[in-house]
């Protein structure tokens, strides 16, 4: 896929695409490549862009863009809105100006992954109303958009389970070396949210799985099928740990636990599908 077509920009996002240019090196009408990313993340760092960067932060209030930190609510959508900056339709956490503008591809860059998955929910609706099973989910998903935001991404929703990246290179109000720490605090307030540690029962059973590793990020895939996400081992490991994790346990790996300021949880080795060898994690709870 190239270049969005130009009558869908707004004067300050075509002002902005030839900055690109100038900055990635590329002529008028030659196709924008994927090694291009980069420069178009760092595009709110040049110029006048980083005085409007500065502004929309001042501006009230969250949610705003991951990336660029436009406004999405309130005063600041009312300024940030018109020059295009509304959130992306592959992902509400970031911009339309920062994502959908930027070619296929990506960069390499350190990442946390989250994943908090419920335990026995099909079973639990299986000849339940669908409407509350609905009502269920979507009380999960605001626990997660008010634990996880605004550090981390919600890159996916996938029916009873959700997906969080952290990439301190994208969203600076954190270091890489804050990341484990950081991931582990959503994980366990995440498990507050839905009643574990409350005395009461929770109203859904969820199990979570954290690594910290190097990622591909970025949009993923060809044409309409492709999405902002990330990919690489580091997923695939933060995947098999939650499935690891019982209800109201985290699933450590060896390199979000060796990031952390004091050693957490029990030490255990696991056989994860698609590792020759067992793999170290740590189970902690509440």
């Amino acid at each position: 896929m190239g270049e969005p077509e130009r009558t869908k920009l707004t004067m300050w996002q075509r002002a902005g695409m030839r900055q690109l240019r100038r900055k990635a090196g590329r002529r008028e009408g030659e196709p924008l490549k994927p090694e291009d990313w980069e420069v178009i993340w760092r595009l709110h760092e040049y110029g006048f862009n980083r005085v409007v960067n500065w502004i929309f932060f001042a501006l009230p209030r969250s949610p705003r863009c991951g990336v660029c930190g436009a406004p999405f609510a309130g005063l600041g959508r009312w300024v940030a809105g018109p020059l295009g900056y509304k959130p992306s339709r592959k992902n509400p956490t970031v911009c339309a100006t920062c994502v959908e503008l930027a070619p296929p591809g990506g960069m390499k860059m350190p990442a946390g992954i989250l994943f908090a998955d419920l335990r026995g929910f099909t079973a639990r609706f299986e000849d339940a109303d669908p409407q509350e099973a609905s009502a269920v989910l979507r009380r999960f998903y605001r626990c997660a958009e008010d634990v996880l935001f605004p550090k981390a991404i919600i890159d996916k929703l996938i029916g009873d389970e959700v997906m969080a990246l952290y990439l301190p290179i994208l969203k600076r109000d954190f270091s890489r070396e804050e990341v484990p720490a950081v991931m582990l605090e959503h994980a366990r307030s995440l498990l507050r949210a839905v009643g574990y540690g409350s005395g009461a029962r929770p109203f859904v059973e969820m199990g979570i799985g954290l690594d910290f590793g190097e990622a591909f990020v970025g949009n993923i895939g060809q044409r309409a099928l492709y999405d902002f996400t990330a990919i690489g081992d580091v997923v695939n490991v933060a995947s098999r740990l939650q499935g690891q994790a019982a209800g109201g346990e985290i699933m450590l790996s060896e390199r979000v636990a060796s990031g952390l300021p004091s050693p957490v949880g029990t030490r255990l080795q696991l056989s994860l599908k698609g590792k020759s060898e067992p793999q170290t994690a740590y189970r902690v709870s509440l």
